[in-house]
């Protein structure tokens, strides 16, 4: 029997956090998913001496976030419930430690096949619930990361934008996002942002022919556009091509440090108007 694909959400039951788990309905929908919710509870205070104590408060917190959990779940049912024609099956988790590597540590355990989270911006729940935590998920995950954006909604029919760098991964990375979001794309548009005015004739016409001959299902198209402001020019770029999602490869080393470093990565998940799909190279 075929596993099913899994989404971990994690949540602050915010509404941006919630925005995302709506997303997640219905991708799942979509691509017969199941849906993992994850709170992580934190203290304040540093740990106290008293064992008793400190289990006492344990117990009250995750008690806490159970019910706000439940509320926060059957909001967004509401919500969507118009939107599908079942509802994908949920499991609930709350685990008590670091943001960061309770994510990547449920992430792992439990097999997921890419994780959703949420952001609304700058000086916002991104940054106090993820915040810091953001760039070691994106390091370190092993599975593909969708960002999606407070008002960023769920649309049936999919424009799929992809940042290239004319890598050697690219192809199959572009055919990784195309399977993943299958069920309602309709054509891939690759975009390299190039801050040297030149532009790459060659690099396009090669990849134009490998698409042709080894995957011509795919209808996608290149472009090259100069640029000294990435973030506001791609931007525009997806605006003005009506892309839905934005894909984004993140090598371990190179690209990622010279393009998509944590800054850009950051920056683009702050302010971008589309979900954020980004492919970690394992």
């Amino acid at each position: 029997m075929k596993k099913k694909t899994k989404i971990l959400v994690p949540t602050d039951f915010s509404v941006c956090s919630e925005n995302a788990l709506a997303y997640a309905y219905c991708l799942a929908g979509k691509i017969d998913a199941t849906i993992e919710v994850l709170h992580i509870a934190t203290f304040e205070t540093p740990p106290l001496d008293y064992p008793s104590f400190v289990a006492v408060a344990t117990d009250e917190k995750i008690t806490m976030a159970r019910g706000k959990m439940n509320q926060s779940i059957e909001s967004v049912r509401k919500n969507v419930s118009s939107l599908l024609d079942f509802f994908p099956d949920v499991e609930t988790d709350i685990e008590v430690g670091i943001p960061d590597a309770k994510i990547l540590e449920v992430a792992f355990r439990d097999k997921v096949d890419f994780i959703i989270m949420g952001t609304q911006g700058e000086n916002s729940v991104w940054d106090r619930f993820l915040g810091s935590t953001t760039a070691d998920v994106l390091k370190f995950a092993e599975c593909p990361i969708l960002v999606i954006p407070e008002k960023a909604k769920f649309r049936e029919e999919m424009v799929i934008g992809y940042a290239t760098d004319f890598a050697a991964a690219d192809p199959f990375e572009i055919w990784k996002a195309s399977k993943l979001l299958q069920p309602f794309q309709s054509k891939v548009i690759a975009v390299h942002l190039n801050n040297k005015k030149q532009y790459l004739e060659d690099e396009i016409a090669e990849m134009e022919a490998f698409f042709k001959e080894n995957a011509p299902a795919i209808d996608i198209s290149f472009h090259c556009i100069f640029t000294e402001n990435m973030v506001e020019d791609l931007n525009v770029f997806i605006d003005n091509h009506n892309i839905a999602t934005m894909v984004m490869f993140k090598p371990k080393r190179n690209f990622f440090e010279r393009l998509f470093h944590k800054s850009f990565t950051k920056k683009m998940a702050m302010h971008a108007e589309v979900p954020l799909l980004i492919l970690n190279e394992k």
